[in-house]
């Protein structure tokens, strides 16, 4: 019986292959990409960069592993075309009083983004593989702008970090979508609900955008959300 089992358990891996399950994220954050400079000319031309924790889980046997080969960033826009990003880089939050320290001696391999005592520490992109049996979890970041939309055309409301930044702050609500292509177990979604509207507030008055360009950044936290 239990050679049974074993042979019917192998039989539909090697059928089945890798079974990955992406994780919705704890939580999300946003920084500007022009934190040295205060002049309000620098701040418009900036861009916003939005950060996650992927969390992606393979079930299956030690010897069906995955590879991630596309990963994208859909922030749903009700009545109107959803913005589509691209993955764009590997990213570090660091939040810290030391972040300047850090900064100064950032990796020659990285690139390091300082707002304040939030520091984003950016490294190239890499393909993501999840091992059978294992599980996989980086922070990766994507660039909201237009010049990084897929498909192109999607993302008007992208053009520079004031534009997006007003284009998050439109309404109390962020649905975001992270889309993970995977070489053998197709498309998987992990969902990120975020509820802008301050605790106990009646009426929801904008304040995200305000907070990115005083601020540089803002983490917000994620309520799961179906897939």
């Amino acid at each position: 019986m239990l050679s049974l089992i074993t042979l019917t358990t192998s039989a539909w891996f090697v059928l089945r292959g890798s079974v990955v399950t992406a994780v919705p994220p704890e939580n999300i954050f946003f920084y500007r990409d022009a934190s040295n400079d205060p002049s309000l000319t620098a701040i418009e031309n900036a861009v916003l960069t939005a950060g996650v924790d992927t969390a992606l889980v393979n079930t299956a046997s030690a010897n069906y592993g995955d590879v991630v080969t596309r990963i994208t960033m859909q922030i749903d826009a009700p009545g109107d075309r959803d913005a589509v990003f691209r993955y764009q880089t590997l990213v570090t939050p660091v939040f810290s009083e030391t972040a300047a320290r850090q900064a100064a001696n950032c990796p020659v391999t990285s690139r390091c983004v300082l707002n304040g005592n939030f520091l984003a520490i950016e490294e190239p992109r890499r393909t993501l593989d999840v091992a059978g049996g294992s599980s996989r979890s980086e922070y990766i970041g994507f660039v909201l702008n237009s010049s990084n939309c897929a498909p192109s055309g999607h993302c008007d409301a992208y053009r520079n970090f004031t534009s997006a930044s007003q284009a998050l702050d439109r309404a109390e609500r962020l649905v975001i979508r992270f889309h993970y292509r995977l070489h053998s177990d197709g498309e998987k979604t992990a969902t990120c609900i975020v509820d802008l509207r301050p605790k106990g507030a009646v009426t929801y008055r904008p304040w995200l955008a305000g907070q990115l360009k005083n601020k540089g950044w803002a983490i917000l936290p994620c309520q799961s959300g179906p897939s």
